[in-house]
């Protein structure tokens, strides 16, 4: 198993134990929702979404809409019904509070709209002053790479930008999590996917802890991932 399969796998059970609703439930409270969208994507469904990406996404990605599409599960009982929206959980993007991860219907969606205009202004993409020293040197090296902003996949977005991963030529296992603001200007949030995964993970387990957790405290977890060794630029 992979390691975004573990943590996945971690995360499920822990929202299990918090007692986490389904998002059926969820989108009950919040007024109704009527998803045209499955919960999870089989390989084949993945590939036919994105073959007019020109690059190949992360392993690690293509792993998670393999497990959750915009949302992810509540346990691991292999017997639960896996094609109800009962049985996951909406993610909602880490730090962000109400943004959830794209469907990948609408991450296509969404690249597609901002591949020309991102093509056009590629030699205005810069990099963002609030970075240390790794983590300038990955960006650094992707701004020079070739087809630099044609590569960038989105994942989430707030009002002030996008959430990106990076495709390649050649599938990698995974791929740095970076931030485009909307002035061009780019900063690097996570070194892989599965970094991100393992402080959401850290995060869930201490928040069941007693006594609770404070800010510093959380803040600190998502620090030590933030700062993990990067992979596979």
């Amino acid at each position: 198993m992979s390691t975004i399969n573990s943590v996945i796998d971690k995360i499920a059970i822990l929202a299990e134990q918090s007692g986490y609703i389904g998002c059926l439930e969820y989108w009950s409270v919040c007024g109704g929702y009527n998803p045209d969208y499955p919960p999870k994507l089989s390989v084949e469904q993945i590939q036919e979404l994105t073959q007019n990406y020109p690059f190949h996404l992360p392993l690690e990605l293509c792993e998670l809409y393999q497990r959750g599409n915009s949302c992810l599960p509540i346990g691991v009982n292999p017997n639960k019904n896996w094609d109800s929206f009962d049985s996951y959980f909406p993610f909602e993007f880490p730090l962000e509070d109400g943004e959830v991860f794209f469907t990948l219907g609408e991450a296509i969606n969404i690249y597609r709209s901002i591949a020309s205009w991102l093509k056009k202004d590629e030699h205005k993409l810069q990099l963002s002053i609030n970075t240390n020293n790794s983590q300038q040197k990955v960006i650094a090296f992707l701004l020079n790479s070739n087809n630099f902003s044609s590569r960038l996949f989105p994942i989430s977005s707030t009002e002030n930008g996008l959430y990106v991963v990076v495709g390649n030529e050649k599938q990698q296992e995974t791929s740095p999590i970076l931030f485009l603001w909307e002035d061009l200007v780019i900063s690097m949030k996570w070194s892989s996917l599965t970094c991100m995964m393992l402080g959401m993970a850290e995060v869930m387990d201490r928040k069941m802890q007693s006594p609770k957790p404070n800010g510093y405290e959380i803040e600190a977890i998502w620090h030590k991932y933030a700062v993990a060794e990067s992979v596979n630029p």
